[in-house]
């Protein structure tokens, strides 16, 4: 595992580190706001120790990413596979665009998370909010599921889509 320290840096520098480590287990220190962390990423575990700019893990293709804290908007947009967990809370516009993969978010999640997913061939994205999220969630979804608590409850539900596709064998990540 290499660890990181990637306090001052732009979010280019950070990603170039990132690649040019050669290894697929990775702990990014003193993240104060770099955007597209991970970006395009492929074939790696990205711990983040501080909170992220926008679009983490934007296009993301199969890196699992997972944040201590809080995420800005656009976590996940247009991602194509992979995993990105936040121990914290998401603003708007998570998984914007989403193809395949899963985003799981133990806090509350913005206004319009989930807007414009869509299945691609046999992927099907999906996001999982443990809190409350805001208006237009899964707005113009077009396959896919979304899942955040019922009022009074702390289960969460699925769009039909993606339990049906679950039960056909049909993986989201």
């Amino acid at each position: 595992m290499t660890r990181l320290d990637v306090k001052n840096l732009r979010f280019r520098q950070v990603n170039e580190k990132i690649e040019d480590t050669g290894d697929r287990d990775i702990v990014l220190e003193n993240v104060c706001g770099q955007r597209y962390i991970g970006a395009g990423s492929s074939g790696r575990h990205i711990v983040i120790e501080g909170v992220p700019g926008n679009a983490l893990g934007a296009y993301l293709d199969g890196t699992q990413i997972e944040t201590c804290g809080n995420a800005q908007d656009a976590t996940g947009d247009t991602m194509n596979a992979g995993r990105i967990v936040i121990h914290g809370c998401i603003g708007d516009t998570a998984g914007y665009a989403m193809r395949g993969g899963a985003i799981y978010v133990q806090g509350n999640a913005g206004y319009r998370a989930g807007v414009h997913m869509k299945a691609y061939g046999d992927r099907l994205p999906m996001i999982v909010i443990g809190g409350r999220a805001g208006s237009f969630l899964g707005e113009y979804q077009a396959g896919g599921g979304v899942g955040a608590p019922r009022r009074g409850t702390t289960h969460c539900w699925e769009f039909p889509l993606y339990r049906d596709a679950r039960r056909q064998g049909v993986s989201p990540l």
